[in-house]
């Protein structure tokens, strides 16, 4: 029997119970105590077979991030992955459950199966390759569900040198499909003042702040390019005091997505020109960028990983296809330091972000098997 189906077999219960185990410890991204928990218990799975993760934190926040091999500073590949999840502690979707051949639970998906993936993938190649240093470096973060605020600057410091990126969110239904590129993002809050006045007594001394928010609205609408990839969505509005007063503020939530980071300055530009041009009744509008970004984009070296991952897939009978989105993920960042990425590396599932999510539990040991193959061959060349 081939070494790494071997050690699978033989780990294949104890895979599944330690991720039974980290799905029933919420890890919500604002809970810290239940984030401690998580890094805790992986760092524990990971010491049961000699692999020691070091607990780290960043300037910025109080909050675990784990990494292996941080001393590794080139002629490695990064392997990233997150724990936390959308599910608070108050949401009432708690648990795991296992029905016909799929777990439910928050996080399944999203992705604490594919956090097992990676961890049981360098727990078996540090088995097939005793006694040698992995050129693998690996991180675990706790922060990517609200943008990565905290561990952002820890990989840019510390992978930003890797001869290719593996990022394990989980990969797609249809055909198995992992990921090659993803759209960038940016998170933006308009502000707009106007001026208060009595609606019935003298409304003519103020300044509707919603009537410039609708102009400004219908003008960013028409900003969408859809044949490009440029989508620049307004959905979230909130304004005025009462219904007597003329508005005095508006606030507008808007999102926009790009495929290509030269897009971006002319994305900006075309914004701003809308929301600084003179609207009908003379309110004033800033903005603030909230988070962003950039995009993950497919390259030749990117390429190259992907077919050897394919061929991978193909040897052992598993399908295996390339699919691009429109959602974020760690690989933006890693992409944006000219990594060459893979995503969507970790088991299979649907429903992310909802009480419906699962994953495919059969594919928790398979994705293992392929990403260890596929690493035996780059560790091989």
């Amino acid at each position: 029997m081939d070494m790494a189906v071997k050690y699978i077999k033989e780990l294949e219960e104890e895979i599944y119970k330690d991720f039974e185990d980290i799905v029933d410890i919420n890890s919500f991204s604002q809970n810290i105590e239940g984030l401690e928990k998580v890094a805790t218990k992986l760092q524990s799975i990971a010491l049961k077979h000699d692999i020691k993760l070091n607990k780290i934190y960043s300037p910025k926040k109080e909050r675990p991030h784990l990494i292996f091999n941080q001393e590794l500073e080139k002629d490695f590949y990064a392997m990233i992955g997150h724990f936390d999840t959308v599910h608070s502690p108050q949401s009432g979707f708690l648990e795991i459950t296992e029905k016909n051949g799929c777990y439910y639970g928050p996080g399944t998906n999203d992705m604490k199966s594919g956090i097992i993936v990676a961890l049981y993938s360098l727990i078996i190649l540090q088995k097939l390759y005793p006694g040698k240093k992995l050129p693998v470096k690996l991180l675990f973060n706790s922060d990517e569900e609200i943008g990565s605020y905290d561990s952002w600057d820890i990989m840019v410091k510390e992978f930003c040198k890797a001869k290719g990126g593996f990022v394990f969110e989980p990969g797609r239904m249809d055909g198995y499909s992992i990921v090659t590129a993803r759209k960038g993002g940016i998170s933006i809050d308009i502000e707009i003042e106007g001026k208060a006045a009595h609606a019935g007594v003298e409304p003519q001394k103020g300044i509707n702040a919603i009537t410039a928010a609708a102009e400004i609205i219908l003008k960013l609408n028409k900003l969408n390019d859809y044949q490009n990839g440029i989508t620049l969505g307004c959905n979230v509005i909130n304004g005025g005091i009462v219904k007597n007063t003329v508005a005095p503020f508006c606030k507008i939530g808007v999102d926009i997505r790009y495929v290509k980071k030269e897009q971006y300055q002319q994305i900006m530009k075309d914004f701003e020109k809308v929301l600084f041009e003179p609207n009908s009744v003379g309110a004033k509008a800033s903005y603030i960028i909230e988070h962003q970004r950039p995009p993950f984009e497919k390259t030749p070296a990117s390429k190259k990983l992907y077919k050897l991952y394919k061929q991978t897939a193909d040897e052992i009978g598993m399908e295996c296809n390339e699919t691009a989105t429109g959602g974020g993920s760690d690989a933006n960042i890693l992409s944006d330091c000219g990594v060459p990425c893979l995503d969507g590396l970790g088991a299979v599932g649907n429903f992310s972000h909802t009480k419906k999510e699962f994953t495919i539990k059969e594919t928790i040991p398979k994705k293992i098997e392929l990403f260890v193959k596929f690493m035996e061959k780059l560790i091989e060349q």
